[in-house]
């Protein structure tokens, strides 16, 4: 559990009774431990000199300024200002074994991860198998299971084909379709649950001055704009045809299975609308509106091709004119990195989080990130940065509340879908329950004799 002391101390209970898969007790000289290592501070009081070079904290969290030790399970972290999203980076970096750690050094935990989890690593084999046994000293209630192998099968086509033939009991990620024939097999059962990961069409809305000054460049920096594309997108044609229901709606800018995730009425579909608010920006037929969309080669979504595809098509039918440019994810960042996104420009892509907390998403229009094509107005920047000073849970997610229900009603992307993944298993596995972040939980599963 953790609470706010202050605006400026987080308190973290531990949970007793946890222990690390080589027995080694998890309390709060762990989390020192962790925290010293990840910032590269007090070292010698662990008797190490350096860590390995990663993720520089102290450049990323530079207002997490110390942490102390309490009792042998409570810590308090002090920031130099509010940090109400503290428990999320927290709860989200890996804590390793400190004696362990100290003997072995933190890299050899690449090939031999020491976790507190309900199963543990005992082989594996790169690019192809992982082997894992039950942590019968787990804290909670450990799998039925006693071992699980987790085989790599990249290709959707041969896991299914492996699926059929009781080769694998279970296979995750796969397509819609496949997920609709496999779902008519009394031998299989599918199961989906919603993932972070939201598609859209992200605008250049930057060119205000050239909008401001009337001529062709900049004409995202225009809202009326805009809410015309969204309006123009069928989304429910989109999740029933390509999808096959394998797809939601979601026209908040926060993932809905996010920390802070706020409900907001879908785009209707109202192609008449969308042709009459171009028209009031200065857009017809006479006049139609150019949009340069580039699309990665490779992408995070499923179908995402096809998608684009149906939402050329529907933006046509409004009258906007759309040319589609493939290039390759390298060649896309760096025509982001260097800012040389045409002013009629966009690009189509799926955005995911590691994190939990909506910060994570509507930080994005006040960020120096690549999708940071429309910049919050100064309004809506007032109010993002005010959920990112409250600590008092109850007033920040009402502020997280009204800065959804604001973008929504601003819509500085083309809001298209949100995914479900999809898993086939055979009749054999019991009680598998999808999780909706990226990883799976097999504590509760069963194989059937």
């Amino acid at each position: 559990a953790w609470k706010p002391v202050n605006d400026l101390t987080w308190e973290f209970a531990l949970r007793r009774g946890v222990s690390f898969h080589d027995g080694e007790p998890f309390d709060a000289d762990t989390v020192l431990f962790n925290l010293d290592r990840m910032f590269r501070k007090n070292l010698d009081r662990w008797g190490i000199k350096d860590v390995p070079a990663g993720t520089s904290f102290e450049k990323v969290y530079p207002f997490v300024t110390r942490w102390e030790k309490v009792d042998d399970f409570t810590v308090r972290v002090h920031t130099s200002e509010p940090a109400p999203t503290l428990w999320d980076f927290l709860g989200r970096e890996p804590l390793v074994p400190r004696a362990w750690t100290i003997k072995h050094g933190v890299e050899a935990l690449n090939d031999k991860p020491v976790g507190t989890g309900p199963w543990k690593l005992v082989a594996w084999k790169r690019k192809d198998h992982m082997l894992f046994e039950r942590h019968d000293g787990y804290w909670g209630t450990p799998g039925f299971t006693k071992r699980l192998r987790l085989q790599v099968i990249p290709e959707a086509a041969a896991r299914i084909a492996a699926l059929r033939a009781s080769q694998v009991h279970l296979v995750e990620a796969v397509p819609p379709l496949d997920a609709e024939v496999l779902g008519k097999n009394p031998a299989v059962r599918v199961v989906s649950s919603v993932q972070k990961l939201a598609c859209r069409v992200y605008l250049n809305g930057r060119a205000k001055e050239a909008y401001e000054s009337g001529g062709r460049d900049g004409v995202f920096a225009d809202p009326r704009v805009r809410m015309a594309l969204n309006l123009a997108v069928n989304r429910e044609a989109i999740i029933a045809k390509i999808f096959h229901g394998l797809a939601l709606a979601n026209a908040s800018p926060v993932a809905t299975v996010a920390y802070g995730h706020a409900p907001q009425p879908a785009y209707p579909y109202d192609p008449t609308r969308a042709r009459a608010l171009l028209a009031e920006a200065g857009w017809s037929g006479e006049r139609p509106l150019t949009l340069q969309l580039l699309l990665p080669t490779k992408h995070y979504g499923q179908a995402f091709d096809e998608t684009v595809t149906a939402v050329v098509e529907m933006l046509k039918g409004v009258g906007v004119q759309v040319t589609v440019q493939t290039l390759d994810f390298g060649t896309l960042l760096q025509t982001l990195t260097k800012g040389t996104l045409p002013p009629n420009g966009g690009f189509a892509a799926c955005r995911t989080s590691n994190n939990l907390d909506a910060d994570d998403f509507v930080r994005d229009w006040a960020s120096t990130t690549l999708v940071n094509w429309t910049p919050y107005p100064p309004d809506l920047l007032a109010l993002y940065q005010s959920t990112r000073r409250q600590v008092d849970a109850g007033k920040r997610l009402a502020l997280l509340a009204e800065l959804q229900q604001r973008v929504r009603e601003w819509a500085p992307v083309v809001s298209l879908y949100q995914e479900k993944k999809a898993y086939a298993h055979t009749t054999r596995v019991l009680q598998f329950v999808p999780t909706q972040e990226l990883n799976m939980d097999f504590r509760g599963v069963a194989l059937r004799r």
